[in-house]
């Protein structure tokens, strides 16, 4: 079984979910639930990977415009090793992948995509606690407009 190419939670005062999704050939597979749940799969096929993959990103795209972010929420296949990097992405050769860092409490999340001429980076750092993300904010913050980048 493959790995989750896309792997998102959403949580607030009344939800506390997760949605993975997956290609594998001309199929897409989908998981989604209640955090700590086996919750629901669904599975679609499509003409070809490609158009798979077209409608695994369009629905990842509309997760995140309704305010998922990335995690892992859903049951896991395996356990990943601390500090490590791993890719789960199983896409196309360097068009698309995730890479996740675990360092203790502190885990990093990276997805990188290719769009035409343009890479995407999006990048999620999770902390043990408000405080300790608040800053870690301040301190990048301040590093990159020490560097010239400046808010907009």
């Amino acid at each position: 079984m493959s790995e989750w190419q896309v792997s998102l939670i959403f949580q607030d005062s009344k939800s506390n979910k997760f949605w993975r999704a997956r290609c594998i050939g001309n199929n897409l597979e989908v998981n989604f639930g209640r955090i700590g749940s086996q919750g629901q799969s669904q599975a679609k096929r499509y003409d070809s990977p490609e158009d798979a993959t077209r409608e695994l990103e369009k629905q990842a795209r509309e997760k995140h415009k309704k305010g998922y972010v990335d995690g892992d929420g859903g049951p896991s296949e395996t356990s990943a090793p601390s500090a490590a990097i791993e890719s789960s992405s199983t896409a196309p050769a360097a068009s698309q992948c995730t890479l996740v860092l675990t360092l203790g409490e502190r885990r990093l999340e990276l997805r990188l995509s290719v769009e035409g001429n343009a890479l995407h980076t999006h990048g999620v750092e999770h902390y043990p606690d408000t405080s300790a993300a608040e800053a870690a904010f301040a301190q990048v913050r301040a590093a990159l407009e020490a560097e010239g980048y400046r808010p907009q």
